[in-house]
């Protein structure tokens, strides 16, 4: 399997839509690979993917309203669908719990942490599974879960990862925020090989915003148009970012090479239709 994917370039003028007409195209079970851990992460000519076996952690910026919370519901979605037995989610919803707490019933979320002290007890938790796991592994002479029998992979989301810096919160809330960044350089560090997989994402993309560890253990980058060049380069440790068009969705998925893409759209009430279709949650989530 490749760290991305592009499927086999159909010859005619399907091959050659120009990007302005990539805006607005929807995720659908035709772009999901049941069983993989490989995700659509964006269109160029054809369907990009990430595959999380290869690259296990993916940093996201980009500023309000140009498609990073989209992105983390459509990776929610296409993880949630193509291993509904194989995966658990731990969401850090940061904005109040809004855009993930309706999800907070299905089977394979074990939280949505909607503020700060939620989310230190959310990762205190992760980190005392990640060391009995590294127990686990020592045990068994394994190094990495790609080489195991284990098929499970735990998911750590994180949508605005601002509100986690010592710097920008209150006094009263200053050690959690540094406990919070502790855990999470630890997940980034140390958790990949243990099955553990960190997207880390945030609209203020600021050295204050992505902790040091977190951003030098995670080579997958995805970009979404930023306000300035210093952004960019948090990102993406380069600039461009701020270049890009002012197209909700567009991005710069950067592995070895940079690559601009249009990111899947999908809407809260695509998303009830697929869990419903699931049939592991029995409520009708679009209406909470």
């Amino acid at each position: 399997m490749l760290e991305w994917f592009i499927p086999p370039v159909l010859f005619g003028a399907a091959a050659l839509v120009p990007n302005k007409r990539l805006a607005n195209w929807e995720l659908t079970n035709k772009h999901l690979y049941h069983h993989s851990w490989i995700i659509p992460i964006g269109k160029k000519r054809n369907v990009m993917y990430h595959n999380f076996e290869h690259y296990p952690h993916l940093l996201v910026g980009g500023t309000t309203r140009f498609g990073k919370t989209v992105f983390l519901k459509s990776t929610f979605v296409s993880i949630l669908m193509t291993n509904p037995d194989r995966v658990r989610f731990i969401i850090l919803d940061l904005k109040g719990g809004l855009e993930f707490w309706k999800y907070r019933n299905l089977p394979q979320v074990l939280t949505v942490a909607p503020d700060l002290l939620e989310a230190a007890k959310a990762l205190d938790h992760v980190y005392k599974l990640i060391k009995l796991d590294e127990e686990r592994f020592r045990k068994n002479g394994w190094s990495n879960i790609t080489d195991t029998p284990l098929k499970e992979r735990t998911f750590i989301i994180v949508d605005e990862g601002a509100e986690l810096s010592p710097k920008l919160v209150s006094k009263d809330f200053k050690k959690y925020a540094e406990l919070c960044q502790v855990y999470l350089g630890e997940i980034a560090r140390i958790g990949g090989g243990l099955g553990y997989r960190l997207i880390y994402a945030t609209q203020y993309p600021t050295a204050e915003a992505v902790p040091q560890q977190v951003k030098m253990n995670m080579v997958a980058r995805l970009a979404f148009r930023i306000a300035d060049n210093i952004g960019s380069r948090v990102i993406l440790g380069e600039t461009g970012a701020e270049e890009l068009e002012p197209v909700p969705g567009r991005a710069i998925y950067k592995l070895a090479e940079k690559h601009k893409i249009q990111c899947p759209y999908i809407s809260d009430k695509t998303i009830g239709g697929y869990l419903n279709e699931l049939g592991k949650d029995r409520t009708d989530i679009t209406s909470n």
